[in-house]
C-alpha cells in the first residue's frame, strides 16, 4: 500500500470484492478513507476486515453530523440495530441541522408517530417531498371499479 494514496475507485471495487486480503491492510485502507474525510469508504473497508472497534469509533462522529444514511450503514456492518433512544438522538441533531429527510427516517425508524407527523408537515409546508412513504395518494394503487378480468 502507497503511504497516504487513496485507491482509485475501479481498485476500491475490486479491494473490496476479493475474498483474500490482509485485515491490517484493510483496516489501514479504512483508517486512510476516514482521515481524508471518506466515512463512507472508510466504513467499506472496516467492514470487510471485520474491524468492529473502527466502526464503533465513527458512530459519535456520524450521529454529531447527523448523517442517517452512513449511521444505518455502520449498523448493518455491526451487524446490530440500533436502540430506539438512539434513533431518536440522531433524529433530533438531524432536524436541528435541516436534515429534515435523515430525521424523518430515523423518527420513522424509533417509531415515533408525532414527530414523524410533524415533519412530514414541515416537510410539505416547504414544498418537499419525502420519500419512504406510502401515505401519498399518488403512491397508492388505485383499484380497478371493473373488478376481475375474464
Amino acid at each position: 500500500m502507497a503511504k497516504n494514496k487513496l485507491l482509485t475507485c475501479l481498485k476500491k471495487r475490486n479491494y473490496l470484492n476479493t475474498p483474500v486480503f490482509e485485515r491490517k491492510e484493510c483496516v489501514k485502507y479504512g483508517e486512510l478513507f476516514q482521515k481524508q474525510g471518506f466515512l463512507s469508504d472508510a466504513i467499506d473497508f472496516f467492514a470487510k476486515a471485520e474491524a468492529k472497534e473502527k466502526l464503533e469509533e465513527l458512530l459519535p462522529q456520524v450521529i454529531t453530523e447527523g448523517d442517517v444514511f452512513l449511521f444505518t450503514k455502520i449498523y448493518q456492518a455491526l451487524k446490530r440495530k440500533p436502540s430506539t433512544s438512539d434513533w431518536e438522538k440522531i433524529g433530533e441533531i438531524a432536524f436541528k441541522l435541516g436534515k429534515w429527510q435523515f430525521a424523518l427516517k430515523a423518527f420513522q425508524a424509533a417509531e415515533n408517530k408525532e414527530r414523524t407527523k410533524e415533519i412530514k408537515q414541515l416537510l410539505e409546508k416547504e414544498g418537499m417531498f419525502f420519500s419512504g412513504t406510502s401515505d401519498l395518494p399518488f403512491l397508492k394503487q388505485k383499484t380497478s371499479k371493473l373488478g376481475k378480468r375474464k
